[in-house]
């Protein structure tokens, strides 16, 4: 079945996935009067933040809670006043989200269980957003609906599938040789007690690594959390908190079926070795056939050519929302789908020349390519950068973004303890947001 496009003099436009990214996106569209179609492939919104018990390909497990306070997390338009802890579960976030879809009537956009099967550029039709100096052309899309082919023709798509659906592994010789335990994906784990009494290795130091490590260790014999961030303190190997060891680099299991550290004379015999090493950009409705140069290797995670880490280069009715990582993503992605939108009565980009160029440089901007898309403490300039584009940059939302840096900085440093994997004690605090003001309570009160 073939749907046909609208007649009116509206743009057509479609959100490919109804997760944050997607949620907020298509609220931006409806906000400024565009009817958006966003295509879901679940039955349900939420995106990666629907926890399944046992699903083992979804990055939520039951003992989840967030790194970050919902006081920095929230959506600028919807303050989060649901639940009165700052640090909070899985469950919780999926409420905050579809009450956000509730709130702002998003659900009559959304297809449910209509998977995205191909992207397809028309370069012989011209997209109604397209600038006269420039010629977009328009987006085919094909779809699945109850069973059913679909298909339609779009002015401008944004691609807010997540990053979190294809685990990447990384390469450790003597592996599959020598290693006589077992292996797994942290998109895998759920459940603690599946390790009491044995020996586990997380390699990737960072906040799922961590936390793994922490919460396992409460059921485990003893977890060794590898890290290739590792900081030796007065000439330290290892560092140990409770049950967890804090060791540099897994650099390869040896033929005893032991792991080596890089550095160190430590040799532990595993049971165990879980990868909470993060997971590759995926487009599988991207190929050969959509018309158009996309660049996204496996194992590299980086995407190319993109403008500002958003538009597509040469096509900047592409947009992509979500790509930065190590930020405070549901704020991103607002002020993201801001900026994308636009550009369809404003726009404001640089000419096609200096977008390649300045696309081709990010591209090799970092020492790895797996940090071409780290922002961290550049997060904020990046969102003023997007906000001053989508013409949004007064003084509310500068003062909304200094106020979340503050915010995101101070919750950073109480998060860092001495040991990745030690005591979490920064989730007890309790942070409190109103406007440009935000101070820290001792106790969970009551919902203000």
């Amino acid at each position: 079945m073939t749907t046909s496009s609208s007649s009116s003099a509206s743009p057509r436009i479609a959100v490919i996935g109804a997760g944050a990214a997607g949620l907020s996106t298509a609220r931006i569209l409806s906000k400024g009067g565009i009817d958006p179609v966003v295509l879901e492939k679940e039955e349900v919104s939420g995106g990666v933040w629907r926890y399944v018990e046992n699903s083992k390909t979804r990055p939520m497990y039951r003992g989840l809670r967030t790194n970050l306070p919902k006081e920095v997390m929230q959506f600028r338009e919807k303050p989060w006043t649901e639940v009165p802890e700052s640090f909070i579960t899985h469950k919780d976030v999926l409420n905050y989200l579809q009450s956000y879809e509730q709130h702002f009537d998003l659900g009559k956009y959304i297809s449910y269980g209509s998977p995205v099967k191909q992207l397809t550029l028309l370069t012989d039709q011209t997209s109604r957003v397209s600038p006269s100096s420039e010629g977009w052309p328009k987006i085919k899309l094909e779809w699945e609906s109850g069973g059913s082919p679909q298909s339609d023709v779009f002015d401008a798509v944004f691609i807010c599938n997540g990053h979190y659906a294809k685990p990447a592994n990384p390469y450790i010789p003597g592996l599959e040789e020598y290693f006589k335990g077992e292996t797994m994906h942290s998109v895998s784990y759920d459940d603690p007690k599946d390790f009491e009494g044995k020996t586990v290795l997380c390699i990737g130091g960072r906040a799922s690594g961590a936390d793994l490590a922490r919460e396992i260790s409460f059921c485990a014999e003893h977890v060794y959390l590898s890290d290739t961030g590792f900081k030796s303190s007065d000439g330290e190997k290892t560092r140990t908190v409770g049950k967890v060891t804090w060791v540099p680099k897994t650099v390869g299991v040896q033929k005893d079926g032991t792991v080596q550290f890089e550095g160190t004379a430590i040799s532990p015999d595993v049971d165990h070795i879980i990868f909470c090493s993060g997971y590759d950009y995926e487009f599988p409705f991207i190929n050969d056939q959509s018309n158009f140069e996309l660049s996204a290797v496996e194992g590299e995670r980086r995407i190319s050519p993109l403008f500002s880490q958003l538009w597509h280069a040469r096509y900047p009715n592409l947009a992509f929302v979500g790509i930065p990582h190590s930020v405070v993503p549901f704020p991103l992605f607002e002020i993201q789908a801001e900026a994308a939108a636009a550009q369809f009565t404003n726009f404001a980009l640089p000419g096609l020349d200096e977008r390649l160029d300045q696309a081709r440089k990010a591209a090799v901007s970092a020492p790895r390519a797996v940090d071409t898309h780290h922002l961290g403490g550049k997060q904020w300039e990046y969102c003023l950068e997007l906000a001053r584009i989508g013409g949004i940059c007064d003084d509310e939302t500068r003062a909304y973004i200094a106020t979340s840096k503050e915010i995101y900085d101070y919750a950073g440093k109480t998060r860092k303890s001495a040991v990745p994997g030690g005591p979490d004690n920064y989730r007890s605090l309790v942070y409190r947001r109103k406007e440009a003001e935000w101070s820290i309570v001792n106790e969970v009160a009551s919902v203000p």
